[in-house]
């Protein structure tokens, strides 16, 4: 994949590593949240139990890509 390149120059925010911790965490909480509801009733979403705070922010566009920016 040494010729593979970005199509458009766009990269993270955040420093966070990855997104694995959050999403575990908040699908076993729905998981837990759905084996408690009755019969018919909505399921509540991610957003709604999880921590918001623990995802990334999300992607920036680079205004003056380098070389380097082009890079997978």
């Amino acid at each position: 994949m040494s010729r593979s390149r970005k199509t458009s120059p766009f990269v993270g925010i955040t420093t966070a590593e990855s997104d694995k911790p959050w999403k575990q965490q908040s699908a076993r909480q729905v998981r837990r949240a759905v084996h408690q509801t009755l019969d018919g009733d909505a399921a509540p979403s991610r957003r709604v139990l999880g921590d918001g705070w623990g995802m990334k922010d999300g992607k920036q566009r680079i205004s003056d890509p380098t070389p380097a920016d082009w890079r997978k």
